[in-house]
C-alpha cells in the first residue's frame, strides 16, 4: 500500500507523523507545504487558509500533479488547507482519502474538516464528542 501524507507545518505536521507511525506501509511519501511566500521550494505547495480559496485553485494544478506523479493508494491528512486540496485531488484521480482534524480543534469541526465530509470516504475527529455523522472519533494522538 502506497500512502501520501500531506499537512500543513507545525502542530499539522507533528499530528500527521504521529499518525504515520501508527500505519504499516510498502511506500510512504511526505508533503509539507511550505510557509507562505515559499512555494517555489521542496513540494511547490504553499500553505494557506481556507477562507483564501484563491490560493488553492492557484494551486490545485501542482497538487493534481503529485498525485499523478505518486500515484498513491491512500492519501492522508491533518490539515490544514493545503492537505484538503491535496485530499480533493486525490479523490479526483480515485485514491481513498482520510482527513484526521487536528487535536486542538475540541469544540467543533474545523472549517477544513468540514469541507473534507464532502468528499473523504474517512473524516476523523479526536474528541468523541464532536463524532456524528460520517465523522468517526477512533481515539487521540496526543
Amino acid at each position: 500500500m502506497k500512502v501520501l501524507f500531506c499537512s500543513s507545518p507545525g502542530g499539522h505536521w507533528v499530528q500527521l507523523q504521529r499518525v504515520a507511525e501508527l500505519l504499516t506501509c510498502k511506500e510512504s511519501l511526505f508533503i509539507k507545504a511550505n510557509p507562505i511566500g515559499q512555494a517555489e521550494s521542496g513540494t511547490g505547495l504553499e500553505d494557506f487558509s481556507i477562507r483564501e480559496l484563491w490560493r488553492g485553485v492557484r494551486q490545485f494544478p501542482r497538487a493534481r500533479r503529485i498525485v499523478k506523479e505518486y500515484s498513491p493508494d491512500i492519501v492522508l491528512s491533518t490539515g490544514a488547507a493545503p492537505g484538503l486540496l491535496l485530499l480533493l485531488a486525490a479523490r479526483l484521480s480515485g485514491c481513498q482519502c482520510i482527513w484526521v482534524d487536528s487535536v486542538a480543534n475540541s469544540r467543533r469541526l474545523s472549517l477544513s474538516g468540514r469541507a473534507a465530509c464532502l468528499f473523504c470516504q474517512h473524516v476523523l475527529t479526536q474528541w468523541p464528542e464532536l463524532a456524528r455523522g460520517r465523522v468517526r472519533y477512533l481515539g487521540r494522538l496526543i
